[in-house]
């Protein structure tokens, strides 16, 4: 027998999707932050990056009420996070 009952935890279809996509681009993200480091930098800049990365994760957590993974994802810091993944992405792609 089906549920026909609507799902209580899911704030809808597009806050879903924001959720899954930031779920993907956090890890390669702070990973992006690590790398990037060292490129520019070498060991220092590990450092720096997994600094940096904490502090976003922080920031993130902060951001949507002690949650990773928040019901509703805002759309202010999912696009700040969108736009810093590809930065990050583009400055690890020049620095190879």
């Amino acid at each position: 027998m089906a549920n026909s009952q609507p799902n209580a935890v899911s704030a809808g279809t597009g806050s879903d999707f924001r959720v899954a996509v930031v779920g993907a681009l956090m890890p390669f993200g702070l990973g992006l932050l690590v790398l990037v480091g060292y490129a520019w930098i070498g060991v220092f800049g590990v450092i720096l990056g997994l600094l940096g990365a904490l502090w976003w994760a922080v920031w993130w957590r902060r951001k949507h009420n002690k949650k990773f993974f928040p019901r509703d994802v805002e759309g202010g810091p999912f696009v700040f996070t969108l736009v810093l993944s590809v930065i990050l992405f583009v400055a690890a792609l020049a620095s190879i």
